[in-house]
């Protein structure tokens, strides 16, 4: 692909915790002038998960051509400004998800691969798409968007932050997972 390295920007999709399978399929059969696949890279890392990306991503958004922007986010080409427009006040928002339906699980025993110990507790938002669940004697940091999530360990003094709430995280005794729903 003109001015961009398949390969090394797949790698670090990977390294920075996004599908490079994902971001390879948003990328496939594009062909763009060098200027232009930067902004197409960020949108289709962004689709692939890397959560870090996505302000940067949602302002390239707008300067790709609309059949560019839907095949990178396997859209209809009519899906794409009522995503964008969604995206401005929902990062859940997805035009082809039925309404009520679940977005994400989150976590996971230890034991089958998953990043916790005990089941998670004590779920508390900390700002639009993030929240703190306290996992055994440690906290956790959920922060995820519709392409993706992250969770990191945080401070147990970790201050919950305001914003508009369009989701949320429910979590159950008996299980290692959290659940991401519509609010």
């Amino acid at each position: 692909m003109d001015g961009l390295d398949l390969a090394l920007s797949a790698d670090n999709v990977a390294r920075f915790g996004g599908d490079p399978r994902r971001y390879c399929h948003a990328l496939h059969g594009i062909s763009l002038p060098p200027e232009t696949m930067v902004s197409v890279a960020a949108v289709a890392a962004w689709r692939a998960g890397v959560l870090g990306i996505r302000a940067d991503a949602l302002s390239r958004l707008q300067l790709l051509p609309i059949d560019v922007a839907a095949s990178v986010l396997g859209l209809p080409v009519d899906a794409v400004v009522p995503f964008t427009n969604g995206q401005a006040v929902d990062r859940f928002y997805w035009p082809l998800r039925p309404p009520g339906q679940l977005i994400a699980r989150v976590g996971g025993f230890t034991g089958l691969g998953g990043r916790w110990d005990h089941p998670p507790t004590a779920p508390a938002p900390c700002g639009p798409g993030r929240w703190t669940v306290d996992v055994g004697p440690r906290r956790w940091q959920i922060d995820a968007d519709v392409f993706g999530h992250v969770v990191t360990s945080t401070p147990a003094d970790h201050v919950p932050g305001d914003g508009t709430r369009t989701a949320q995280l429910v979590v159950r005794p008996t299980s290692y997972l959290a659940e991401i729903w519509p609010a």
